[in-house]
């Protein structure tokens, strides 16, 4: 059996006691992190602690990231955006966006072994060894072998072990045009978004995915039917991974957002914005260049000065 701890210590330039401490303590050392969801509740984010961080780096450039992920994945990649996600649904007429219940705790050690074990002749020889998996378990998964959040591999392992559901829904949607119509399929995380020009194909969509999943075993996954939404860009109501697509198949952000940044731009123009709010105002700017440059334009026209400012030119 692979002593990995001296596996990872030689590659790292690190004393390998220091790895084994990582992997031992790996469920006691770390850190959880708050925050608030704007539909109520909060999400809890599980930082590893600076050690472990170091060994699942290793991780990630041995094994995890050469792992295939399909297409469809927007998230967790390089560059892969919320903009080019939503771009990819701009010219359709018709929406859906489904979400998976409880997707990263669902993720469990045997699904990555298994995406694993379908790709050894791409990946480094050490992981068929018998202990490779205990090492997976102690390193990316927590105490009950879920995928936590927060985890610098859990988004990369998620695209992974998705890799299978996402291929299955791309080949289904592909290759019935008379059911589905023009299509368009994308995963943002837990967030999948089916599109189309073809009345009803939404509602087959669901159907059809609803029974994919209800036949497959790894990763176990149910639908969060709470959460599916039906949309049209008709109507106005296409919202894709908080990007609204207009009527005329323009991405923007969301009304209330736009909103928001300009009652904090007038604030800042006034002299009465918060001292606090500084900061948050120069990251949402940020990103409303990158997400809706039309609206950036238009409030750098009104506020060059303080924009300028604020960005310290």
């Amino acid at each position: 059996m692979i002593d990995f701890a001296k596996l990872v210590g030689e590659q790292m330039k690190v004393h390998a006691d220091l790895v084994k401490d990582a992997l031992a303590f790996a469920h006691v050392r770390y850190r959880k992190i708050r925050i608030k969801k704007r539909s109520g509740g909060e999400r809890v984010l599980v930082q590893p602690a600076a050690e472990l961080k170091m060994v699942l780096a290793w991780l990630d450039a041995e094994v995890i990231s050469r792992l295939p992920i399909s297409s469809v994945a927007t998230a967790f990649r390089p560059g892969a955006s919320i903009v080019k996600n939503a771009t990819e649904h701009r010219n359709s007429l018709y929406s859906v966006r489904v979400d998976i219940k409880d997707f990263f705790p669902s993720v469990r050690t045997n699904d990555l072994m298994i995406v694993v074990r379908k790709n050894l002749r791409t990946l480094p020889s050490f992981v068929g060894d018998s202990g490779f998996e205990e090492f997976v378990r102690r390193g990316c998964f927590d105490r009950d072998g879920r995928l936590p959040i927060g985890y610098p591999t859990s988004p990369a392992i998620a695209n992974a072990v998705m890799y299978g559901i996402d291929s299955a829904l791309l080949k289904l949607v592909a290759g019935d045009p008379t059911k589905f119509g023009q299509a368009r399929l994308t995963r943002y995380a837990d967030d999948f978004v089916f599109s189309t020009d073809k009345a009803g194909a939404c509602s087959a969509f669901v159907h059809d995915f609803q029974q994919l999943l209800a036949k497959t075993i790894s990763p176990l996954l149910r639908m969060n039917t709470s959460k599916t939404r039906f949309m049209s860009r008709a109507g106005g109501s296409t919202l894709i991974t908080g990007l609204r697509i207009n009527q005329s198949g323009l991405v923007r952000v969301h009304p209330t957002y736009r909103d928001h940044v300009r009652l904090l731009m007038k604030h800042l123009s006034a002299g009465t914005l918060n001292g606090d709010d500084v900061p948050r105002l120069i990251g949402h700017l940020a990103f409303v260049e990158h997400a809706d440059p039309r609206l950036f334009t238009r409030l750098s026209f009104r506020y060059f000065e303080e924009i300028a400012k604020l960005r310290g030119r």
